[in-house]
């Protein structure tokens, strides 16, 4: 049976949808209407669990909008864990292709692996794991594979594996038509260029086919084992550790990974909690790695544990309720240098920013060339983000000019601001800009897939 929206002007919904979709005054609304960063209030959520459940859902929202002769919000959700918010909206469709999560093992010696884009990359570590398998993905479990794997994915292997974009070698990609097409570098290429890095411009991923790596292991209790150290450092002086960490890292394995939380405490001191990661089993190699880092400054506390890397990021399965109460800003760096450091002591002073995230990437993320993907940064090795209150929005975007001084760009994927001006350094190579608004162009005329990261190249 069709039904009709409440309260709207909206074509009847097909057959096909009225069975999956949820209206305000369904019991499970409130279940399904937010995600971790945002509370959203749409008119109807659509859960689609086929490619045809997803291209019937886009031909829906476009009568919509044919109807209305508006730009009806229309938003798609994977694991609604997405930083920029725009997972969810306010009067509009949200497509939650959760139920889209399945991951098969193709070819366990080739590490082949085909993985629906609504699976949480935590589930797809422990699905993986017992073939010895890991591709490096986000840091928090509830990451859902369809946000992060079409923007980039510095995950916490970076240095070994590089981005989650540079495994994928297949995807089925559902465009603004409601055609299904199979993308790789045979067919439509130019397509699946713009998937790796150039987020959902182009339409709906629904299945990627990823090429996965193996951990070396020499210890029969761990199957794809990394090595989490964690030090808590107390410094008074940022610039001299910042400079002798990088220099640390990089001069280290690209086996290591590591990352900085910066919070500055009443006394003015720097408190810095590192956590360093090996890929892999421990050997005297990472043993002498991570005895050189208590040596960068005087730690307060330090531990170290081998674990499987699917326990390292394991799923919580949160509810989503927008609980999240933070404002992300980044910028990527060819290096920390003392105009860096500057300011990022001068952002710690403000009461509202909660800290400072650093990371050491570069290693296999360098390897790759610029053109090859539409993500912008491969000659970065380090990675600057501030958390702060969403309450203080605007006056975080105020004080977090490092992407329009000394940055290369911002990773789309971990930043909450999406304004036109932080879109354009998303990309900021003309070449890469160019080419993504003339596919886009080609694929998506009418702007369906306008929430987001968008180009606006119609605007």
């Amino acid at each position: 049976m069709n039904k009709k929206i409440k309260g709207s002007n909206w074509p009847q919904l097909p057959e096909e949808l009225s069975n999956i979709s949820i209206t305000p005054t369904d019991a499970r609304f409130d279940a399904v209407r937010s995600n971790y960063f945002r509370v959203g209030n749409p008119k109807l959520v659509i859960m689609a669990a086929t490619n045809l459940q997803v291209s019937e859902t886009i031909k829906y929202i476009t009568a919509v909008r044919k109807k209305t002769g508006s730009k009806v919000p229309f938003s798609v959700r994977s694991g609604g864990h997405g930083m920029t918010m725009s997972s969810v909206n306010d009067g509009g469709i949200i497509l939650d292709i959760s139920q889209m999560n399945e991951v098969t093992i193709v070819d366990e010696k080739s590490g082949l692996v085909r993985i629906q884009a609504g699976a949480l990359w935590g589930d797809v570590a422990k699905s993986l794991n017992p073939y010895q398998l890991v591709i490096s993905s986000g840091d928090f479990g509830d990451t859902g594979v369809g946000g992060l794997a079409t923007s980039g994915g510095i995950g916490l292997l970076v240095r070994n594996s590089g981005l989650t974009i540079d495994h994928i070698i297949g995807a089925s990609l559902v465009t603004s038509d409601g055609e299904c097409h199979w993308i790789d570098e045979k067919h439509e290429p130019d397509l699946f260029w713009a998937i790796r890095g150039g987020s959902s411009q182009v339409g709906i991923v629904t299945e990627f086919l990823f090429k996965a790596d193996r951990l070396v292991t020499q210890d029969k209790n761990f199957v794809s084992p990394v090595v989490v150290q964690k030090v808590k450092y107390l410094s008074k002086k940022l610039e001299t550790f910042i400079l002798k960490w990088q220099e640390w890292a990089n001069s280290s394995s690209r086996r290591l990974s590591s990352i900085l939380m910066v919070t500055l405490n009443e006394n003015g001191d720097y408190i810095v909690e590192a956590t360093n990661i090996w890929a892999g089993s421990p050997n005297e190699q990472s043993k002498d790695i991570f005895e050189k880092s208590l040596n960068l400054e005087r730690t307060q506390n330090q531990e170290q544990q081998t674990m499987e890397y699917a326990d390292l990021v394991k799923a919580p399965h949160e509810p989503h309720r927008g609980q999240q109460p933070v404002y992300v800003k980044n910028t990527l760096v060819e290096n920390f240098n003392a105009a860096v450091i500057d300011q990022i002591e001068a952002i710690l002073k403000n009461s509202f920013v909660m800290g400072i995230e650093l990371r050491a990437i570069g290693g296999k993320l360098n390897e790759i060339k610029s053109e090859a993907t539409p993500w912008d940064f491969r000659e970065a090795t380090g990675f600057v983000a501030m958390w702060a209150d969403k309450n203080y929005a605007q006056q975080a975007q105020k004080i977090f000019t490092l992407a329009d001084q000394d940055g290369l760009g911002v990773y789309g994927a971990y930043s909450s601001d999406l304004s036109e001006k932080e879109n354009s350094k998303v990309w900021p190579r003309p070449e890469t800009r160019e080419r993504l608004k003339n596919i886009m162009n080609a694929s998506d005329s009418e702007q369906i897939f306008d929430q987001g990261r968008n180009l606006n190249v119609k605007k």
